[in-house]
């Protein structure tokens, strides 16, 4: 009987020390899954203190330290981060994933819905008008992110873009007044990290970066938390890209955010960027969609001029153009905070920009778009609408997709369709 009890002491005490290390109860302050290059994903957590263990198929593995207040960083801007970041690779064939006792969304083969959206952020910046962070009708990420994880997706695409609160909320200014500002932890906390939570525990993430997180502004956090690659030393631009896999279907995501707007095709950003594109088109699967911050042939107005559309972006057209292989069906961005479904009748990949997960809208372009010229080719359709979405597309075959854009109510406000690279979307008027 004594040595029945003692054994049994045994097993309680490993398992406390289990419960001990999965749980951390009250220290972490986000975890999530990120899918990273070439089947692989990592589970990511941010925590007051030490790294927990993540219990995949009940076997403990502890994990690593990614950041943690001490760590010198190199950035254009320093920020506080008294907070630590951890990672662990997910096992292969893993089945089940639990941290603080909740369940992980662990990557899914093939598929079958994907919610997507970028420039969530809440805008506080001198020049722009200042958003009203306390108003969910003002600024609606939170929402936005409850909607998204509600719709069950496999798969959540950030399209770039995640921290906006620059500077500080001007005296008197009701709608923003006691947010946090510039570019640490808290100010990603508010504006990404804590609304993002019901999302980061519905799907597994792809994170696109955007220009917000260049090494100018937000750069810092984005080592220290979402890049896909082990923390740098120093912060750095155009870092290169990678291909997602989940199973028959890719995702070709393009580092963007340092590309130039403004530029034109003789741009000595093209070598750049053509010859990191090269580095992965032999990864590319034989479906897959080009996922990249700025877009490559959308077209928005002339802020100088309104009543004439420039087009976004000549530089990363051709950069990649040339080199787009037959199997990239759609490209899909964000950055300008509007939506936009340009197709090009197969020629080239349609374009799709959804930048409307929060931050301040774009007006729509008042000349036609359909038609237009767009870095050598006319758009032969194309619809916009400016209003705060997001998207769900549903796969109805292996290279068949249809695509709802929701509002912030939940309302299907427009109904789109994918096939090979036929990209064809409805009506954009509200009901």
């Amino acid at each position: 009987m004594g040595k029945r009890r003692r054994a049994l002491r045994i097993v309680v005490f490993a398992a406390t020390i289990l419960v001990g290390l999965t749980q951390a109860k009250g220290k972490i302050l986000a975890q999530w899954v990120e899918l990273g290059s070439d089947g692989s994903s990592s589970v990511r957590a941010i925590t007051e203190d030490a790294c927990p263990a993540v219990m995949f198929d009940g076997v403990a593995v502890p994990m690593n330290v990614r950041s943690d207040p001490t760590q010198k960083f190199s950035a254009v801007t320093p920020a506080e981060f008294p907070v630590r970041g951890c990672e662990v690779a997910v096992p292969v064939g893993s089945v089940t994933a639990m941290l603080d006792s909740k369940p992980l969304p662990l990557p899914r083969a093939n598929s079958q819905r994907i919610v997507m959206f970028g420039d969530t952020g809440c805008r506080l910046k001198i020049g722009d008008p200042w958003q009203a962070c306390n108003n969910p009708a003002a600024w609606p990420f939170p929402k936005v992110a409850a909607l998204a994880a509600a719709a069950h997706p496999d798969l959540m695409i950030h399209l770039g873009d995640y921290e906006y609160r620059e500077w500080p909320c001007p005296a008197g200014n009701a709608g923003c007044a006691g947010s946090p500002y510039g570019y640490g932890w808290d100010a990603w906390n508010a504006d990404f990290f804590q609304p993002a939570a019901p999302l980061f525990a519905a799907a597994p993430w792809v994170m696109v970066r955007g220009n917000h997180e260049n090494c100018d502004r937000a750069g810092e956090g984005w080592f220290r938390f979402l890049d896909r690659l082990p923390m740098e030393q120093s912060c750095r631009d155009l870092t290169g890209d990678f291909v997602v896999r989940l199973g028959d279907f890719g995702l070709v995501v393009v580092d963007s955010g340092r590309v130039y707007d403004g530029a034109g095709e003789d741009s000595e950003q093209v070598p750049i960027l053509r010859r990191q594109f090269n580095d992965v088109l032999a990864k590319i699967p034989d479906y897959a969609w080009l996922t990249t911050h700025k877009p490559v042939n959308a077209m928005l107005a002339n802020p100088g001029d309104p009543k004439v559309n420039i087009v976004s972006n000549k530089v990363l057209q051709a950069a990649l153009g040339p080199e787009m292989p037959a199997s990239v069906s759609m490209v899909v961005s964000g950055h300008i905070h509007f939506f936009q479904a340009v197709d090009f009748g197969g020629v080239r990949p349609p374009q799709l920009v959804v930048g409307t997960g929060g931050d301040n809208l774009e007006g729509m372009p008042v000349a036609g778009v359909i038609g237009a010229d767009i870095n050598g080719l006319k758009a032969a359709n194309a619809v916009t609408y400016s209003g705060f979405a997001y998207m769900v597309w549903d796969r109805l075959n292996r290279n068949i997709w249809s695509g709802t854009l929701f509002d912030t109510g939940g309302m299907p406000i427009n109904k789109c369709h994918l096939a090979d690279r036929s990209l064809s979307c409805g009506s954009l008027s509200k009901p």
